[in-house]
Formats: structure tokens, sequence, C-alpha cells
């Protein structure tokens, strides 16, 4: 019962880890955008580009400052990190909320393939002692070969989820770390006025 149920939810898992850090990847940049954005009182790096246009009616546009802001985390250092051990990557980018998913969903892939491996070299062990003990036609018992087929497909494929979110590990702490500065600020930094000039003849 155990074994269909997961066979069933087996196509979903990999959408569902997928969304998971998608989501807190979106979820945590707007989180720190929207708290940087109202608690910001310094900006670190401003230049400032202030120009004047003016027409007949003497329209003037005051100056406006192009605020940029340094990265302060590097995408490549937080890929390495990742790579080398799982959610460092993300513990270097403050991105504590997807560290929980990535060990949890590796855990579990990891669990999943290692109990199937077992259950894999038992029931081909079965199956070989089967085809010894059939000296008419050498084929075995077909039902153990099915279950054994089985097993060792279900390893194979929570292997690849696991790759898949080793993978998905590494991009998400670059992306962290990419945009761990990244300012979305209603405020331009600047402002405009408009003077109307009327000559009197």
């Amino acid at each position: 019962m155990c074994d269909d149920v997961l066979m069933r939810s087996r196509p979903f898992i990999p959408l569902v880890v997928f969304n998971l850090l998608f989501f807190l990847s979106w979820f945590t940049t707007e989180a720190t955008s929207q708290l940087k954005d109202s608690s910001a009182i310094v900006k670190h790096d401003t230049t400032g580009i202030s120009y004047s246009l003016s027409d007949s009616l003497g329209i003037k546009v005051g100056s406006i400052k192009l605020m940029s802001n340094p990265q302060t985390k590097s995408g490549n250092l937080a890929m390495l990190l990742s790579a080398v051990a799982p959610g460092a990557g993300q513990i270097y980018a403050h991105r504590y909320y997807t560290i929980p998913l990535i060990w949890g969903f590796g855990y579990y892939f990891i669990s999943v393939a290692i109990k199937a491996e077992h259950q894999y070299m038992d029931y081909r062990g079965r199956y070989s002692e089967s085809v010894r003990l059939d000296t008419l036609t050498h084929a075995g018992d077909q039902d153990i070969k099915g279950v054994r087929d089985f097993y060792r497909n279900q390893r194979d494929e929570f292997i690849f989820y696991l790759a898949l979110t080793y993978l998905l590990n590494i991009v998400d702490a670059y992306v962290g770390a990419t945009l761990y500065d990244f300012d979305v600020s209603n405020e331009l930094g600047g402002s405009a006025a408009i003077r109307f000039r009327i000559p009197f003849h």
C-alpha cells in the first residue's frame, strides 16, 4: 500500500521541490528588499548626474541622482560553497529559509534510495536463485524479477531527484548572493521642478 502511494506521488516530487525553492527564493528576495526600502537611511554609493532641460516656456527639470549599491556578496563564491556543502551558500547569502528544504528533501531522497537499493539487492539474489533452480527454461520467477526491476527503477529515480535538488541548491545560492543588495525602492533619488516663464512686452 505504501509503495503504491509512493509510486503515484513520485512524478510530482521534482515539481514540488522546484516550486518550493522558487517560492522561497522570490519570497525572501521581496521581504529583504522591502525591509531595506523601509529602513534604509544612508545610501552606500551615490553617483550624482544632474542636467537641465529648458524650452520656450522655461520648463526646468531638476537634478536626478542615480543610486547604485555595491554588491557585497559573490555569486561565484556562493555557488562554490553550496557545491562543496549544500546549504553553505545559503548561509553565506543569508537565505536561511531554504536550508531546511534542501536538507529535508536531500535526506528524504537519500533514505528512500538506500532502502530501494537494499530491496533491489535482496530481490536480485532471490531472482538469481530462482533462475538456478529452474532447470527447464532458466527463466526464473517472473514475479520476483518484476519486484527487482521496480526497486532498481525506484533507486535510480530517487538518485535523479537527489541530483536535481543538489543543482537547485547551487542555483538558489547563486541567485540569493547576486540579489543580496538588490534595491527595489520606489524613490529614484531625485527631484523635478517645472517653472513657467511668461514674457511681458
